[in-house]
């Protein structure tokens, strides 16, 4: 038995997002993008927190600070 299942992780919260969420109406998760077009998951709730961590990350060139994964 393979485990296939996707570990996709909010950038901001760290909450656990199924892939299923990215196209769900509404979607609960999103992807952005950094000025480089590297591109992070986060949840609904956390998209304005989620670009202020890429803010960041483009003015420093720091690798983009990231919560903690749960489930």
């Amino acid at each position: 038995h393979q485990h296939q299942h996707q570990h996709i992780h909010c950038i901001s919260c760290g909450r656990h997002l199924d892939p299923e969420e990215f196209s769900a109406s509404p979607a609960t998760a999103k992807i952005i993008a950094c000025q480089h077009g590297s591109k992070f998951p986060v949840c609904a709730d956390c998209v304005e927190p989620g670009k202020r961590l890429l803010a960041e990350h483009d003015r420093t060139g720091q690798p983009v600070k990231t919560a903690d994964a749960w489930h």
